[in-house]
């Protein structure tokens, strides 16, 4: 069973995010029609829901509670694009596998606007309601900044998060796929300051660290610390240059000139870059993410 990573007060922090947001989940007339009973074979589940794995164990046990207390949530619906009579699971999915369980040829239902944006409400009902492992959680926060141009600022607000948490954890992204499957699958339970730590590796260390934390053996700590041993490694023992906090600001000057010679080359020369090229700027790009949370620590002092 997934243990449950999230900080005390975030669904305090979530309730204060979904204010304003057009009562996307419980609100309003503009995108909720009606309750109803619908039968579990006319609900067809979402295919890009932000939960990847359900834990079978869970899902029993939910499917007890369905048969001893009854429904207590209606799940959220939205009608099927192409099939009358029909309708898309936006968020509930653990409920409608539960009930089928359970053996309910039924489910009572909120049925949403045919213009309720499925992914977005998706993500936030799990959120809200069962924590998604960090690693879906990251997907999810990612899939909506895609879709709906937000930036990280714009998705933190939505979830209720600062844009520095939003930074953090789409950090995750950078862990290899096959890491990524697995910890969802088979491992949600690995602490997210953990996975962190393994997703600012090298690639090439990422497999060996993974395979040492699914064994217990290793630490976010430890983890932290091999990263650290590994940069002194590659500057001949030597760590980090000794850079003062002014030498630093007077040099952003020229930092900054020189990002913006170099990436308006790139924009002029794009066509010709080759994949090798591509895969540097988006190291760069995700060291820039990192640089810029470090920026936000040290503004909100």
């Amino acid at each position: 069973m997934a243990k449950n990573w999230r900080k005390a007060g975030a669904s305090d922090s979530l309730a204060r995010g979904l204010q304003g947001a057009g009562d996307l989940l419980f609100g309003g007339d503009e995108h909720l029609r009606e309750t109803v009973s619908l039968r579990l074979a006319d609900v067809e589940p979402n295919p890009e829901q932000p939960r990847r794995h359900f834990d079978e164990a869970e899902l029993q046990q939910l499917a007890d509670s369905l048969r001893s207390v009854g429904q207590l949530a209606p799940i959220l619906v939205k009608p099927h694009p192409s099939e009358r009579r029909r309708y898309l699971l936006v968020a509930g999915e653990r409920r409608w596998r539960a009930s089928a369980l359970a053996g309910f040829s039924t489910i009572a239902a909120h049925i949403l606007s045919d213009d309720a944006d499925l992914d977005q409400i998706a993500l936030i009902e799990n959120l809200q309601r069962v924590n998604l492992s960090p690693v879906e959680e990251a997907e999810g926060i990612q899939r909506l900044i895609d879709r709906h141009a937000y930036s990280q600022e714009q998705a933190g607000t939505l979830l209720g998060r600062s844009r520095t948490e939003v930074n953090t954890t789409l950090t995750l992204l950078r862990l290899k796929p096959e890491i990524r499957l697995d910890c969802v699958t088979s491992h949600s339970d690995t602490p997210k300051a953990l996975l962190l730590e393994i997703a600012r590796m090298d690639p090439a260390a990422q497999a060996a660290a993974w395979k040492r934390a699914k064994a217990g053996a290793l630490t976010a700590r430890t983890a932290r610390a091999q990263r650290r041993g590994v940069a002194e490694e590659e500057t001949g023992g030597q760590g980090r240059p000794a850079v003062s906090p002014a030498r630093f600001i007077a040099a952003l000057p020229k930092v900054q000139s020189g990002l913006d010679s170099g990436l308006a080359a790139l924009e002029a020369e794009r066509p010709a870059l080759r994949a090798k090229d591509y895969e540097r700027l988006r190291a760069l790009r995700a060291r820039l993410d990192d640089y810029a949370a470090v920026i936000d620590r040290i503004l909100e002092g």
